[in-house]
């Protein structure tokens, strides 16, 4: 009967391999197995070290002034203010040769007028006309010397932006293990406008809500119905679940508002699922701020069904409420069609 052949140690290869390591499942013998694991115990020590470090970075109080993203910012904000400095040290210059220039050619004609007016008075030669004239031309010079009427300063709205704009984004990765925060979407289509003497019809549900809104709220809702409103900003005004509705019901016909910001108000789930309803036939609005309004899952589940049909909305921002992994996952899944971007 032939013999059983031993593993060598992966280590050594000298003695047999009789201990195996679950994590590398080499074969080894005793005393390499021993080495491995004090290899190992270092590997680990240097682990508890790194997480001690960030530990205490973690623990120490943020310097406004240290991160690299906020020295972007700051980088970007004194590039921007020498492009300005630099630009407007040009038009200065020209701007100074330009009231120079005009200065001379203004005061060739208050000399002629001079010469005029004394020998009008010296020769006792002059009457009315005379003196509506001269005091015309007078007048006429100083505007001249105060409002220039040959030159001017404009901005030139044919060139494309020279200073590009900077935001801060918040990627949507991992949110749904932190709890939904910030979301930025555009839909697949350009937002189009109603087509010309489009009616929108008004929700059967309006009757059912309440009417007892304060006097802030009703302004409100006055300002969305007279459509002339491009942008409305109600954050921090007390706002409660029925403002929201009855702004959710004026929203069904506004044609004209495209950002609304509602932030650090109180319309809770109720609220939340009457916007839902509202941004399902809205066509003009592109931007809408509802942080901090203790709106939960079901608010969420009800904005993220809205927005599958919703073609218009292009910014959502929804932080500080009480979102889970499922309102955020809910919210995720709908701005799939819509080309997230990070």
């Amino acid at each position: 009967m032939a013999a059983t052949s031993k593993v060598p140690c992966a280590k050594c290869e000298k003695n047999s391999g009789i201990l195996t390591c679950d994590g590398c499942l080499e074969k080894l013998c005793r005393r390499c197995f021993n080495n491995h694991r004090q290899d190992l115990s270092k590997e680990l020590d240097n682990v508890v070290y790194q997480h001690d470090m960030l530990k205490q970075q973690l623990e120490m109080p943020n310097e406004n002034d240290s991160h690299r993203l906020l020295k972007q910012v700051d980088k970007w904000k004194n590039d921007s203010i020498d492009k300005i400095n630099h630009l407007a040290g040009q038009c200065r210059t020209d701007l100074v040769k330009l009231l120079d220039k005009n200065k001379d050619r203004l005061t060739d004609r208050f000399l002629k007028i001079t010469n005029r007016v004394r020998k009008g008075r010296d020769d006792d030669d002059y009457d009315e006309r005379d003196l509506s004239k001269w005091m015309n031309e007078l007048k006429e010079l100083k505007d001249e010397l105060i409002e220039p009427s040959n030159f001017r300063v404009e901005e030139n709205k044919q060139q494309s932006s020279w200073i590009q704009k900077i935001r801060v984004h918040e990627d949507f990765r991992d949110q749904a293990k932190d709890g939904y925060s910030k979301l930025q979407f555009s839909s697949l289509s350009p937002a189009k406008p109603p087509p010309a003497g489009t009616q929108l019809k008004p929700s059967s549900e309006s009757e059912a809500y309440p009417t007892n809104l304060s006097n802030e709220e009703n302004k409100i809702i006055e300002k969305l119905r007279s459509n002339n409103t491009t942008i409305l900003n109600v954050a921090s005004k007390n706002i409660s679940y029925t403002g929201a509705k009855a702004i959710a019901e004026a929203l069904k016909t506004n044609q004209t508002l495209t950002r609304l910001y509602m932030s650090n108000n109180n319309i809770s789930d109720a609220g939340a699922k009457a916007i839902a309803e509202a941004l399902k036939t809205n066509r003009t609005l592109t931007d809408l701020d509802i942080r901090s309004n203790n709106i939960s899952d079901a608010g969420a589940k009800a904005i993220a069904e809205a927005l599958k049909r919703n073609q218009t909305l292009t910014g959502l921002y929804m932080e500080n409420n009480n979102i889970s992994a499922d309102g955020a996952k809910a919210i995720a899944e709908a701005v799939k069609k819509h080309k997230v971007y990070y």
